[in-house]
């Protein structure tokens, strides 16, 4: 069974930073709790990176970013989705995370809440909380972690002024099809649909987004994910008429502009968006389908396959109860680094994240490591097993 873990608990970026010190210090750790894709950004977004700064693109530009690239955003839903977009409606910004941060600021005030799944990025709800408001949790264990609108419906009160989705899901991998989003735009509180990981399906069609249901709705997206720009810092937001001019002026107060030359790099990717993805679809498949046998094996459960993203959540192998705890024994031990369940809510308790971000062959090397560590004695009670520091 599993020792009492730290009062201490970590984030996500409280795995990483000790994984990656480990990794300094020679640690050789298999990298399993990275949220970003492994891929290099893709080599045409490089150059045109690199042309916009040699031809001085290095200036303030519009707050809400070039008409440009909002013409590039809008014809690409128009491409792929087949939805209209008024690009007065796009607002640009330094990733979908400042995106949420300016929507939920414009929506709520003390006192509103805010529906969310359980388990969840834990970004939403710390989000929530910044803008003064209460996130209020949907548990999704006993449905196998599918986040449904039936049972966001059962939570939904008079103080309720959003619901945030996500699909494809972090930490699950679970896609929406277009009843399920009508069934969320149908509940009435204002729909935020995080979309960051569209393009990271394993389908040939890309999954839905929520403006193909309904105008009245936010759409989030960054060019993190699916483009291998997470350093980039660039990501949107598609707004219902009625909120841009809110968001636009805490937008210009908190982040004056985006980034000029990263723009012009978006404006590439968007163009060639189609042959990007389809670029990432293979390798994600085969790694997917590496840990989906694996884990098993090990005594792993998987209640959900996932089909998008690229996140395995698991639910931990009989006798090993506290994530936390299993987490840091495997990094200190076994040089394995995954992210506990209960990061992205209390219904992750007894379940960890495992990225397949990372190439195939470190994939079977980190399955080997977890396998060897789970037949080794159980550590005396009271040892801190390497706990990972908090962040």
């Amino acid at each position: 069974m599993d020792g009492q873990h730290a009062a201490e608990k970590p984030s996500c970026i409280g795995v990483m930073d000790k994984a990656l010190a480990l990794d300094r210090d020679g640690g050789d750790v298999v990298h399993l709790e990275k949220g970003e894709p492994d891929f290099d950004t893709p080599p045409l977004v490089v150059e045109a990176a690199v042309d916009a700064l040699r031809n001085g693109h290095t200036r303030y530009t519009t707050s809400t970013g070039l008409l440009e690239l909002r013409e590039a955003i809008c014809g690409f839903y128009a491409r792929v989705h087949a939805v209209d977009i008024d690009p007065e409606r796009v607002i640009v910004n330094s990733g979908s995370s400042p995106a949420l941060l300016t929507v939920l600021l414009a929506v709520l005030a003390p006192g509103d809440e805010v529906v969310l799944p359980d388990p969840a990025y834990s970004s939403y709800r710390r989000l929530v909380e910044l803008a003064g408001a209460k996130p209020v949790h949907v548990p999704t264990r006993h449905y196998d972690f599918r986040y449904t609108a039936d049972a966001a419906a059962a939570v939904i009160g008079p103080a309720t002024k959003a619901i945030i989705i996500n699909f494809p899901s972090n930490p699950i991998g679970s896609t929406a099809d277009a009843n399920l989003l009508t069934e969320f735009a149908n509940l009435g509180p204002l729909v935020i649909s995080d979309e960051v990981y569209q393009g990271m399906s394993y389908t040939d069609i890309l999954d839905p987004t929520i403006l193909s249901v309904t105008a009245d709705a936010v759409a989030l997206q960054s060019f993190s994910k699916a483009y291998a720009m997470t350093g980039w810092r660039l990501g949107y937001a598609v707004l219902p008429p009625h909120l841009v001019s809110k968001v636009k002026a805490i937008h210009q107060d908190g982040f004056v502009c985006p980034n000029a030359f990263v723009q012009r790099a978006a404006i590439a990717a968007l163009a060639h968006a189609e042959e990007i993805f389809d670029g990432w679809r293979g390798p994600l498949r085969e790694r997917r389908d590496l840990l989906l046998a694996g884990l098993p094996e090990l005594g792993f459960e998987i209640p959900c396959t996932p089909d998008g993203g690229f996140y395995v959540f698991a639910k931990l192998p009989p006798g090993h109860n506290d994530s936390y705890t299993f987490a840091a024994r495997l990094l200190s031990e076994a040089r394995v680094a995954v992210v506990p369940g209960p990061e992205f809510g209390p219904d992750g308790e007894g379940y960890v994240r495992l990225s397949y971000a990372t190439p195939a062959p470190r994939i079977a090397e980190g399955l080997r490591r977890i396998g060897s560590f789970l037949t080794k004695p159980p550590s005396p009670r009271g040892e801190t097993h390497g706990q990972l520091s908090a962040r």
